[in-house]
């Protein structure tokens, strides 16, 4: 009996896992499914043409554990509390205060970030 029913479950869960889901491929053609967002990747020539279902970017208070799970405008606050695992999207730093990427910067530019600590300085080079 085992044996009869192990094929069948193996069926029902590849049919199941024809929808696209998380971390399928997605492009104009290939929609996402619900509560997903079709990511398109950044490489050096822009956009990537095929994009990967994942979670929408997530708003000012949203839980975090990078940069890039908040909305563009924003941060995780994690970059600032070392040792922290986990923060909330909060909005980027001020020219002249501390940063861990560019990304933490309201100007884009975090001068002599290692991006491996809170060791930069948000603010253009001059």
């Amino acid at each position: 009996m085992r044996r009869m029913v192990i094929p069948w479950l193996c069926a029902v869960v590849l049919a199941a896992g024809c929808a696209s889901g998380l971390g399928d491929s997605c492009d104009a053609q290939t929609a996402c499914p619900e509560d997903l967002v079709c990511s398109f990747p950044n490489g050096e020539d822009g956009p990537a043409p095929r994009g990967v279902c994942d979670y929408p970017p997530r708003g000012e208070g949203g839980e975090c554990t990078v940069a890039a799970d908040c909305e563009k405008a924003l941060t995780c606050s994690n970059h600032f509390t070392p040792g922290d695992r986990y923060g909330t999207c909060v909005k980027k730093r001020a020219d002249g205060e501390a940063c861990f990427t560019d990304r933490d910067c309201e100007s884009g530019a975090c001068e002599g970030g290692s991006g491996t600590a809170l060791d930069g300085v948000c603010g253009v080079a001059t």
